[in-house]
């Protein structure tokens, strides 16, 4: 491994020179990115058809915005040979974007449930 010179610190930052990334890498991380985001899409437009509650559409679309721009950032750190803080940084933007999709998928299940049915009242 090559040692980073205290002068390429500043240009690169503390996490070094940019690198080409792995074989196969940047597809992988590509698919899992737009997976997740496909996923976010279909929930959004699920939960924005079937309630009309405005603190919720809210919620919803301050996620989307998280998502949207997270999904570009990946996007356009997979274009060019990246730092170790950049490939890190794309992990944590993956990591956001499954949770948002987690908490999407929760509202909209949430929402489509049925009401519970009354509990039936006892014979006298």
């Amino acid at each position: 491994m090559q040692q980073v010179q205290p002068g390429e610190w500043r240009r690169f930052g503390f996490g070094g020179p940019p690198e080409p990334w792995d074989h196969d890498a940047q597809r992988d991380l590509d698919r899992l990115a737009t997976s997740y985001y496909v996923e976010i899409l279909a929930c959004r437009r699920a939960i924005l058809a079937a309630n009309h509650d405005p603190a919720l559409r809210d919620r919803v679309e301050e996620l989307f915005a998280t998502a949207e721009r997270h999904k570009h950032e990946v996007d356009f750190t997979l274009r060019h040979w990246a730092t170790p803080v950049e490939r890190a940084r794309v992990e944590d933007r993956l990591g956001s974007l499954m949770r948002i999709g987690i908490r999407l998928r929760e509202m909209r299940d949430a929402d489509s449930a049925p009401d519970p049915a009354p509990a039936p009242m006892p014979a006298a």
